[in-house]
């Protein structure tokens, strides 16, 4: 089970304070003896809260923003390249 972390991150000049849950990503596997595969998936931040301040301003940013923040955190904190 993943455990629950909390980041800062500076976007747009300002700081965030984010808390999430990272997965990491997935290989893909090309046959399993069956015949089947496994195309894998990338590493994931899934976020629950979004702090500006003492303020949540989760339900305020778009999702275009929200995948810009969790590409952050992934970039810097867990050495990934988005």
């Amino acid at each position: 089970m993943a455990k629950e972390e909390m980041f800062d991150i500076e976007y747009c000049n300002v700081v965030l304070f984010v808390t999430g849950c990272y997965s990491p990503a997935e290989a893909r596997v090309d046959y399993y003896p069956d015949g089947s595969g496994y195309p894998g998936c990338p590493a994931t931040f899934e976020m629950y809260k979004i702090q500006c301040g003492r303020q949540d301003i989760m339900d305020l940013l778009s999702g275009s923003q929200l995948e810009d923040i969790e590409k952050l955190i992934l970039n810097n904190h867990f050495d990934h390249e988005y």
